[in-house]
C-alpha cells in the first residue's frame, strides 16, 4: 500500500528564518499558501535523492495538492541534477509518486500534471474542511479531458492504486 505525506508546519527554524516577518499579516503563507507546499515537496525530493526506491522498489508515495508542485518542476530539478551527475529524477519521481488534487483546483495546473506524469497518476480529492467540497466537484466537471483521463482521475487510478 502506498504512503501518504501529508503537509505539516515547517521546522521552528524555517519559521523563523522565512516566515516571521510576515505571519502577523499573512497567517496562511506558514500553512496552506506555501509554508507546506514547500515542506513538503522537499520532503519529496529527498526521498528521490535518499536511494530509498532502490533499496525499495515497491514503494508508492502519494502527495497532495497536485503533488506539492512537484510535477511542475520536475524538468528543472533533473536537469540540474544531471550538471553533476547522471540524474533519474524525473524519472524516479514519476515511477514511485501519485499525486491528488486536494485543495488546487486549478484546471492549467491540472493539465500540466496530467501531461508531466499521466492521469493514471493522479487521484481527484478535496481539501475538506480547508477547501469546500462543492467547487472542487464543480471544477472537475469542466476540466478538459479525455473520457479516459476522466475517469482515471474521478476514481480508476485510486482503485488500481488502492487495491479497492
Amino acid at each position: 500500500m502506498p504512503l501518504y505525506i501529508h503537509p505539516a508546519v515547517p521546522h521552528p527554524a524555517v519559521v523563523d528564518a522565512y516566515y516571521r516577518d510576515y505571519l502577523k499579516e499573512f497567517p496562511a503563507l506558514l500553512t496552506a499558501a506555501w509554508g507546506f507546499t514547500v515542506e513538503t515537496a522537499t520532503q519529496g525530493i529527498r526521498l528521490v535523492l535518499s536511494g530509498v526506491f532502490e533499496k525499495h522498489p515497491g514503494v508508492k508515495i502519494i502527495l497532495g495538492h497536485l503533488g506539492e508542485s512537484l510535477p511542475f518542476s520536475l524538468w528543472r530539478i533533473d536537469m540540474a541534477l544531471s550538471r553533476d551527475k547522471k540524474s533519474a529524477f524525473r524519472d524516479t519521481f514519476r515511477e514511485h509518486f501519485w499525486i491528488t488534487t486536494s485543495g488546487n483546483f486549478s484546471t492549467p495546473a491540472l493539465l500540466c500534471c496530467v501531461m508531466e506524469m499521466g492521469a493514471d497518476r493522479i487521484m481527484f480529492s478535496v481539501d475538506y474542511p480547508f477547501v469546500a467540497n462543492p467547487p472542487g466537484v464543480k471544477w472537475m466537471a469542466d476540466v478538459p479531458l479525455s473520457p479516459t483521463d476522466r475517469d482515471n482521475i474521478l476514481g480508476g487510478t485510486a482503485k488500481k492504486l488502492l487495491r479497492l
